[in-house]
């Protein structure tokens, strides 16, 4: 039932403010689909009619046919139950089918546009937001959604609208029964209040655990390879036990406060039905009340008592959802760091890569990442970045590629500063091709494909025959047609690097930046791969992440990067010759023939 499995994080809490603002968002978010919406609150009308309804068949049928002994009137009373009950169900059916329809396109709605969004968020959101908790946002939040809209809302107007029509009935059959259930409820009030208290605490405990557990056990498959070298299955099945214990008391301790209020609304209605008994028949008995009318109180309890019940689990899980469509509308209101300028124009076919007094800092870190940064590339000009660990080198080529834009100064190509570019240029004018080639599940010919969507079979074949590397992938037994399964897992490492090669060449850029493109080959390809992009630089502009001291010698020039900053900038002969940073990191490479 919903409002029963989960509970609000404190820093996910909202005040009343934000809550009705955000369920306002939503309530405009589903105007489209308003139509149905209204065809399944009439449905919720008429369910609650037909339910208070049938036991005032009943009071008659007790009254004016068994009492009365006029068996027309009974068989009238019964067969106007059955048709009501009959009628009760199949509009109960149909509110179901109507708001789970509606809930359903809001869901499809929602999921796209935050799916959307988050495809348009720069490398910088990426880096504040971890991977798992975006994939929560767009599963288990949208989820918890998905519950409120289908099943919340209708609970909330069914209940709401049944405990006022049921005061309203009860109080038109007897005044004096009605209140004797009112000394009743003010405990199921107070109990109820209390639920909402203890519950909350309660299911956070049991969230909390849930993203432990789930922690544990994600890291004990991730890392099965250590664990394994190093004999310590034994040690993460204690730990996983550990966490899944406190997993299990947290649940028990949620099931125990359910089962306390639930035991004690259950309990009151019971206690409420006796007194309705013991007082209904003393007034029965002085002529006060009819048999029927007791009877029809007694029936009518339940639409009292288990809506109450209801919309206490509700408040749960509306403050969960609000919570969670806190976090999603977080998403879909972040503007991207690298967004497309209003005014942006087309990159030009060709010209210089110019870093222009280039400082840029994270947003997580406390230092600049590169400072005060002067570089000019000439059309067609080759430049290996080299320096050590963390000096800068790979956040100089992503900002020469506009994966994030400077802090201060300008990155430009051909005279247009690239924060002036339209995406799609920018895009077709200067490729990335990272360490490894992420691989979708799907064919090679559909990933290689992916880096331009409308490119014909005859045209990725040339795009990989330029590159010298068509045959190589013919060969297999299915061809291009392969399927390469989740992240690639049929080819190998060099393979995977060739295909994201094939991309590259797909597209034809001017300007190739290639974040440490070769540092990560099995020896079964790697002259493969050194070939098919070696072919694919000719001519393009490079920009390459360099870890190896052949692909810095093949460099025009060498850029070091040091400490954030740029160091020192020529060739590999003048920069030998000078006995500076890059000859000791040359030397370094001779001793280990790998940076």
């Amino acid at each position: 039932m919903f409002g029963m499995g989960a509970g609000v994080a404190p820093e996910d809490q909202l005040d009343r403010t934000q809550t009705r603002r955000v369920l306002g968002r939503v309530l405009r978010m589903a105007y489209p689909f308003r139509r149905t919406a209204y065809v399944a609150l009439g449905c919720v009308v008429v369910t609650t009619a037909a339910t208070l309804a049938a036991p005032i068949l009943v009071r008659h049928g007790i009254d004016a046919g068994i009492r009365a002994g006029d068996f027309f009137e009974l068989n009238l009373s019964v067969g106007l139950y059955l048709a009501i009950t009959a009628l009760a169900y199949g509009f109960g059916r149909l509110q179901y089918v109507f708001l789970n329809r509606t809930g359903e396109a809001f869901l499809r709605e929602l999921r796209l546009k935050v799916f959307a969004a988050l495809q348009r968020q720069s490398m910088a959101f990426y880096d504040r937001n971890k991977a798992g908790v975006l994939v929560a946002r767009m599963t288990a939040d949208i989820e918890t959604m998905g519950e409120l809209i289908q099943w919340g809302l209708l609970q909330f107007l069914a209940s709401g609208f049944l405990v006022v029509l049921a005061f309203v009935v009860l109080f038109s059959l007897s005044w004096q029964l009605t209140l004797v259930v009112l000394i009743v409820f003010p405990v199921i009030v107070i109990a109820s209040v209390k639920f909402q208290r203890d519950s909350n605490t309660a299911y956070l405990s049991v969230r909390e655990r849930v993203g432990q557990n789930l922690g544990t056990l994600q890291e004990g498959i991730a890392a099965v390879r250590v664990i394994q070298a190093y004999a310590q299955e034994d040690h993460q099945i204690k730990r996983f036990e550990r966490s899944n214990r406190s997993l299990f008391d947290s649940h028990v301790r949620s099931i125990r406060i359910s089962t306390w209020y639930f035991g004690l609304v259950e309990f009151s209605g019971v206690f409420a039905a006796s007194l309705v008994v013991g007082v209904g028949g003393w007034l029965v008995h002085r002529d006060t009340v009819s048999l029927g009318t007791v009877v029809a109180f007694i029936l009518l309890l339940s639409s009292l008592f288990d809506p109450v019940q209801q919309l206490s689990q509700l408040y749960n899980g509306v403050q969960s959802a609000a919570a969670a469509l806190h976090k999603l509308y977080a998403i879909l209101d972040h503007k991207p760091e690298v967004d497309e300028a209003a005014d942006a124009i087309d990159l030009p076919a060709r010209g210089e890569l110019i870093v222009q007094g280039v400082t840029f800092k994270y947003q997580a870190g406390t230092q600049p990442a590169l400072q005060s940064a002067e570089l000019i590339v000439a059309d067609g000009e080759r430049i290996a970045l080299v320096g050590p660990t963390g000096a800068g080198k790979s956040t100089l080529a992503k900002l020469m590629a506009r994966l994030y834009d400077p802090t201060v100064g300008s990155v430009s190509y051909g005279g247009v500063d690239l924060r002036q570019a339209t995406l799609a240029s920018l895009r077709q004018r200067i490729v990335v091709v990272p360490q490894e080639g992420f691989l979708f599940n799907g064919t090679i010919r559909e990933n290689v494909r992916l880096a331009r969507v409308t490119a014909s079979d005859a045209e990725v074949e040339s795009a990989l025959s330029r590159l010298g590397i068509l045959d190589h992938f013919e060969r297999l037994p299915e061809g291009l047609d392969t399927e390469v399964r989740e992240r690639g897992s049929r080819l190998s490492a060099g393979e995977r690097q060739l295909v994201a090669l094939g991309r590259a060449a797909l597209v034809d850029p001017a300007v190739l930046v290639l974040d440490e493109a070769t540092s990560n080959l099995d020896p079964g390809t790697e002259a493969e791969v050194e070939a098919a992009l070696e072919r694919l630089m000719q001519g393009r502009t490079t920009i390459v992440v360099a870890h190896r001291l052949t692909t810095v010698q093949r460099a025009d020039r060498i850029v070091v990067v040091d400490k954030a900053h740029i160091a020192e900038v020529g060739s590999h002969r003048d920069l030998l010759e000078r006995g500076g940073k890059y000859a000791a990191l040359a030397r370094a490479w001779e001793k280990s023939h790998s940076l």
